[in-house]
């Protein structure tokens, strides 16, 4: 592959001519050609487009000239039909280009090539085509076509297009444009030194809009390019905008990116972030797409048809951005816009939902769905198919409107808890009033409450009005900053979401869809800052400002951070490609035939050479060239050879413009085996650029698969298929049972007869003394026979005898708060891992987190401690970035304040289950399912095996979570010894008496002694549980059931108390690093 060329085409300084007074640049003189444009197609499709509504426009490997990668246009039903791209953006009227193209065709005779531009005249509205250059070329022959070509000094827009006189297949590459063109020196600068993006990148993006207008606005470009880091397109993302009629059905709706190709090519080339939007709204959708036949007279469709139609419009969308423009940094996504209404009677009593129909404000999903279920609908698709640093967003105007505010709350709330939505857009279309319906107070109540949420908010469509005058520019001035303000003070004192972006409706005054009268933006017509810029520049101290091209908020402009699991992305390929893409000839598709994990894998087909293979492309934000990551995949192949060897291999040009293809694993196999390509140490090496990621095979062409393909923090520990299993000793033919058949084995290996694998060999070793020998054999022996019924070990070898030599615990009788070093809460250089697990049980289909500690070993025994999340969260709240418990685990482990242990998050979210309740599915299926899988204490998940190692299982929660440690405590103490219940009283009976009697009674029933279970609670003053807490405490300590004391040698009971500390897991977790340790050791 060549190596994209350094354009001389830094934009900034294609600005100059005509807007010096706009950029802040101090040049020199100088003499040089200009490379305006270079489309070359090595990864984007650089603004070009299908030209005719059946042509299909492609990038094809190796077709290209010179066998790089080009664009193959096939399809064409005329000789009009061809490929277009606007190039207003590069070009200015009245100066003379010279024009290349480089181009063959695919059919039989010669033909004529033809390229063609065109122009809006600014005089007389007449958009001009000329014909510019012609070529003839014989079939499969590379020609080019070059000239020399002067617009009028009225051009706009002007556009290439690029045909032949048939309608055959044909390819071309290497766009050029260049012009001669003299830098003279210039030191205006309209805001100095101050760019928003800079003054803000500490905080969050600050974005403006682009539509297929202003994107050829040279002014305009400029200060995009200065001041902004996102972009939004107007109207050219909508689905009038993008959805096709001609083709379509119901489960492949045709999309087309062409009237936002300018816009996104414009941000890919410039490093600029999208907001995508949007997807799903009533306005500026065709009647067609929800009727039968796709036409406006037919009948509303079924939910059943609509849902087909939306999964594979929201797909294709996603599809179409990654296939056209893989370098673009999607962000976000406003998935649903302006669904719910502004009557407060659909509010109060309708859901939000608007009023059924199309047009007037009516909703066509309304009238087909009945209310707002196609927002779930619409979100899980969207889930399923974004790329994984793409936030998904609701958005809404009026969103501080108090019963429309509110029932948006509600809504989002719900999607947010179910891993659906990622933020709530408020569009922010208000008035310079500081009271009033849109007034900084109402607006800040509003911006609160969707941060409550937990959800991240982006302002997405901000604009001030001045309504005619009425209000003055300072008063503009002031709502503006008091809007950044606001958003700037919720960053700092947050513990929940964060504003991630400030975006303002349009680029200046003269482009704005209230009208230039009501001057309601931060440029005034010419681009001049107005003083509501300057209020908003005035905010942020010099001190405090940042790199805007790499700002902390807003999604995947800076570097991808890694998950909980340390996973900078983690493809399953369920029911999605992710960002794969096939390498050479092949194709790539999911499939149901085979997977490692789940229902679907990767299939890479149509091979031709053994390099083709699946591919996924790696951004230097992210990976820096220099750093080491850890790359895992699972491959298989399951016909078609004997064996073949796996390679999973990083592709980067070096800075000196050669191409690379480093093996970072390899495997041999046979077929119908899962092998494992995991590195989990490898150097992206220095001066890398144009990464990928690709699996192939050595010399063969076969079919394979590909699953869990995973990059991660170097050092990762990712299981695959040669992971070692839970040992069963003297069980040496793995069949579940110790019998004649292994004791012949046993004797064989003894003897020298054969040899055996190291499972086996692990088997074996009965006493686990480090050898096979003849007392291994006369063990199993008396254990065929029934002399004995287990095995004798030496404790000093057992691998399940974690600490032999453990000396006792050093208790603090009286445990005071203590708050864990602020290092715990950064990455440990020795992590665990968390694995999500999905069971079914008496609730239905549920997931839960398992925390495996460092150097995890199926052969030992863990302590676990089950740990429930509050309410209105889930499964993930505790293992996320805003709770971080596991690295303070990590370090504690690291640094021997902790034992190794597993620590496993469910939920009492799903089904019937309840915070009260869910001691029952935690009975029935949660401990047999997690301890059937992972090494615990548990030698069986029968009821007995459970009851038998009760002293090493622990059960604790906050808030709703405490009080489920409460029942867990009533209604399981013949399965669980220790308790944990954070800032959550027990609900039975009413008063302090009540509830530690009902204790009482429940621990007499199971006939326990207060040796024989142990509770540590833990609040803080100022936290809302405290006063429900101290009565039940106080109580407690008046019973022979508990012994008061947090010396667990000598008592069983301790109740923490922090000195001022509130409702929040950031204390909450620090409060779990106190007592955790205390457990485990009785």
């Amino acid at each position: 592959m060549r190596v994209r060329r350094v354009l001389a085409k830094l934009t900034a300084i294609i600005m100059l001519i005509g807007v010096f007074s706009v950029l802040p640049i101090n040049l020199g003189k100088i003499y040089a050609d200009y490379e305006l444009v270079y489309d070359n197609f090595e990864v984007d499709y650089d603004g070009w487009c299908n030209l005719g509504v059946d042509t299909v426009l492609n990038a094809v490997e190796n077709q290209g000239n010179n066998a790089s990668r080009g664009m193959m246009v096939s399809n064409r039903s005329s000789e009009e039909d061809g490929a277009y791209s606007q190039k207003g953006f590069y070009l200015d009227g009245g100066i003379e280009y010279n024009y290349s193209i480089y181009a063959k065709h695919e059919g039989t005779d010669v033909e004529t090539f033809k390229l063609s531009l065109s122009y809006l005249d600014a005089e007389t509205e007449e958009r001009i085509t000329k014909v510019i250059a012609t070529k003839d070329a014989a079939a499969g022959e590379w020609v080019e076509l070059s000239t020399k070509y002067r617009t009028p000094k009225t051009a706009l827009d002007i556009t290439l297009y690029i045909t032949t006189n048939s309608t055959s297949d044909f390819i071309f590459d290497d766009v050029t444009v260049t012009q001669k063109r003299i830098v003279g020196s210039n030191t205006a600068s309209a805001a100095g030194n101050r760019v928003l993006k800079d003054i803000y990148a500490k905080y969050f993006r600050v974005g403006s809009v682009l539509n297929s207008g202003t994107v050829n606005n040279s002014s305009i470009t400029a200060m995009i390019i200065r001041e902004f880091n996102s972009i939004t397109c107007e109207n050219e993302m909508k689905p009038d905008a993008t959805l096709v009629q001609s083709g379509s059905t119901n489960t492949n709706i045709r999309v087309s990116l062409n009237r936002a190709a300018s816009i996104l090519n414009f941000c890919a080339k410039n490093n600029i972030a999208v907001r995508g939007h949007t997807l799903v709204w009533h306005s500026q959708t065709p009647q067609w797409f929800f009727k039968s036949n796709f036409q406006d007279n037919g009948s509303w469709v079924s939910q059943s048809v609509m849902d087909q139609r939306l999964e594979s419009y929201i797909k294709n969308m996603f599809a179409e951005i990654q296939r056209q423009y893989p370098s673009l940094n999607l962000y976000a996504y406003d998935v649903v816009n302006e669904a719910v209404s502004d009557d407060s009677n659909r509010t109060r009593n309708y859901g939000g939902a608007r009023e059924p129909g199309y047009g007037n404000g009516r909703s066509p999903w309304v009238q087909i769905y009945g209310d707002n279920k196609f927002i779930e609908k619409a979100f899980t698709y969207a889930r399923k198919y974004a790329p994984a640093n793409c936030k998904l967003y609701y958005n809404d105007y009026n969103e501080y409107w108090d019963h429309k505010r509110d029932c948006i709350a509600s809504m989002c709330a719900s999607l947010y808890n179910k891993g659906l939505l990622d933020g709530v857009g408020m569009q922010s279309h208000i008035n310079s009033d500081m009271n009033g319906f849109s007034g900084i107070q109402n607006y800040k109540a509003a911006l609160q409450k969707y941060i409550n949420i937990g959800c991240d908010v982006q302002i997405t469509e901000l604009d001030v009005s001045t309504e005619n005058g009425k209000f003055s520019l300072q008063q503009q001035a002031d709502k503006y900053k008091a809007i950044f303000q606001a958003a700037v003070d919720i960053n700092k004192t947050s513990s929940k979401g964060k504003v991630t972006a400030v975006c303002v409706w349009g680029p200046n005054d003269a482009n704005t869809w209230l009208g230039s009268q009501n001057a309601p933006l931060l440029f005034d017509r010419n681009n001049q800052p107005k003083p509501a810029y300057n209020s908003v520049a005035s905010i942020i101290p010099q001190s405090e400002w940042g790199d805007g091209n790499n700002p902390v908020g807003g999604g995947g402009g800076k570097p991808e951070e890694p998950d909980q699991n340390g996973y900078y992305f983690h493809d399953t390929f369920e029911g999605s490609l992710g960002q794969w893409t096939g390498r050479g000839a092949a194709q790539v598709q999911t499939s149901g035939r085979t997977a490692y994990k789940g229902s679907e894998s990767l299939l890479i087909s149509n091979r031709t050479a053994a390099w083709n293979g699946a591919q996924r492309a790696l951004s230097a934000r992210t990976y820096k060239p220099g750093n080491k990551y850890c790359f895992s995949t699972v491959a298989m192949f399951i016909e078609g050879a004997t064996s073949t060897t796996f390679y999973m291999k990083l592709q980067y040009v070096d800075s000196s413009g050669n191409a690379h293809y480093d093996t970072i694993a390899e495997k041999t196999v046979g077929p119908n085996q899962w092998v494992h390509l995991y590195n989990p140490q490898f150097t992206i090496p220095s001066g890398a650029s144009d990464i990928y990621v690709y699996v192939e095979t050595a010399d063969d062409t076969i079919n394979f698969y590909i699953d869990e393909a995973i990059v991660a923090v170097a050092g990762t520990v990712i299981t695959g298929p040669a992971d070692p299993k839970k040992i069963t000793y003297g069980d040496l033919n793995d069949d579940g049972s110790i019998d004649s058949l292994d004791l012949t084995i046993l004797k064989r290996i003894v003897l020298r007869k054969i040899v055996p694998d190291e499972e086996t060999k692990a088997a074996a070793d009965v006493n686990r003394d480090g050898s096979v020998d003849s007392m291994d054999v006369t063990l199993v022996k008396r254990y065929v026979l029934r002399k004995i019924d287990k095995f004798p070990v030496d404790e000093n070898n057992d691998p399940g005898n974690n600490d032999p030599e453990k000396p006792p615990f050093n208790y603090d009788a009286a445990l005071q708060y203590r708050p864990a070093p602020n290092s715990y809460l950064n990455q440990c250089p020795q992590p665990g891992r968390i694995v999500k697990e999905t069971y079914t049980g008496i609730n239905g289909t549920k997931s839960l987190n398992v925390y495996l500690p460092y150097g995890y070993d199926p052969s030992k025994k863990y302590n676990i401690f089950y740990l429930m999340h509050g309410g209105g969260e889930n499964e993930n709240t505790i293992f996320s970035n805003d709770v971080n418990l596991h690295r303070i685990l990590d370090h504690m482990i690291m640094n021997g304040e902790l034992e190794p242990l597993i620590v496993v998050t469910p939920t009492f979210n799903g089904g019937n289950c309840t915070a009260q309740n869910f001691y029952q599915e935690f009975k029935a299926n949660v401990i047999p399912f997690v301890e059937g899988k992972y090494s615990t204490y548990a030698e069986s998940t029968t009821p007995e095996g459970i009851k038998a190692s009760r002293m090493h299982r622990a059960f604790g929660g906050f808030s709703m979570g405490g009080l489920t440690t409460w029942t867990v405590m009533a209604n399981c103490l013949d399965y669980v010894a220790y308790f944990m219940p954070l800032s959550g009283d027990y609900w039975a009976g009413n008063s302090g008496q009540d509830k530690a009697n009902a204790l009482v009674t429940s621990i007499n029933n199971f006939g326990y002694s207060n040796r024989q279970y142990f509770v540590l609670a833990a609040t803080g003053t100022e936290d809302i549980a405290y006063n429900n807490m101290v009565p039940q405490i106080e109580a407690m300590k008046t019973k022979p059931q508990f012994v008061y004391t947090s010396d667990f040698s000598k008592g069983n009971f301790y109740f923490l108390v922090a000195p001022g500390l509130t409702h929040w897991w950031g204390y909450v977790r620090h409060y779990i690093y106190d007592a955790l340790p205390y457990f485990f050791h009785e």
